[in-house]
């Protein structure tokens, strides 16, 4: 218990953290509106605008990387594709997610999956601290185990022996802080699902590549 509930109060201060600059923006747009001599409106309810879908596309994706999901049924792969997609827009990363790795790849992937698919991507954007390019592809192997490989490059890529430990199951409760508790989440997603993960790390390249068992 006391675990679980460290990993929320970690969580909710990475949140909290990442939702304030669009929420912030939003209202200092709103407070420019309010101010009298103001002749930049277009400007400020531009800002308004960007930083509000920023925020709600933010929300919409956390919803689905850390709220409750159902233990059966499927994940509408183009839907969750839209919105990662939407989620890096305008961000320094870019997103490459074809459609050919969604619904048409004819491969199923749980809402649990998909959930860790999220996690992923956010374990992926937070090594890419400068930026950079992170791409999905979805499929299955000769025996039909589903492969899921996110690989993300970029300049000044960020890896340390501490996420290396999270993925081995190395890390105690004590060590746990905000900035490692996205990989330590992930890494429980990914043990749930009874799925591997292994991680190839190079100069400027972060390769992450997800399998579960048929059946």
């Amino acid at each position: 218990m006391i675990e679980e509930l460290k990993i929320a109060e970690l969580l909710c201060t990475r949140l909290c953290h990442d939702l304030t600059g669009p929420i912030g923006a939003v209202n200092n747009g709103a407070e420019f509106l309010s101010e009298e001599g103001f002749n930049m409106q277009g400007q400020a309810v531009e800002l308004i605008v960007s930083s509000a879908f920023s925020a709600v596309t933010r929300l919409q994706f956390y919803r689905m990387a850390y709220g409750r999901v159902k233990d059966h049924g499927e994940a509408n792969l183009s839907e969750k594709q839209k919105l990662a997609l939407d989620f890096f827009t305008g961000s320094k990363i870019t997103l490459d997610w074809p459609d050919e790795f969604t619904d048409s790849a004819g491969v199923s992937i749980s809402l649990r999956m998909a959930r860790l698919i999220y996690n992923l991507l956010i374990v992926a954007s937070s090594a890419l601290i400068r930026g950079g390019a992170i791409a999905v592809r979805i499929g299955q192997d000769s025996q039909g185990n589903k492969q899921v490989i996110i690989s993300a490059t970029g300049a000044g890529l960020k890896w340390d022996e501490e996420m290396d430990k999270i993925f081995k199951g190395q890390l105690s409760l004590a060590e746990l802080s905000a900035r490692n508790v996205q990989t330590y989440l992930t890494k429980r997603y990914v043990d749930d699902l009874s799925a591997t993960l292994s991680c190839r790390v190079g100069e400027e390249e972060l390769i992450l590549q997800l399998t579960q068992p048929a059946g």
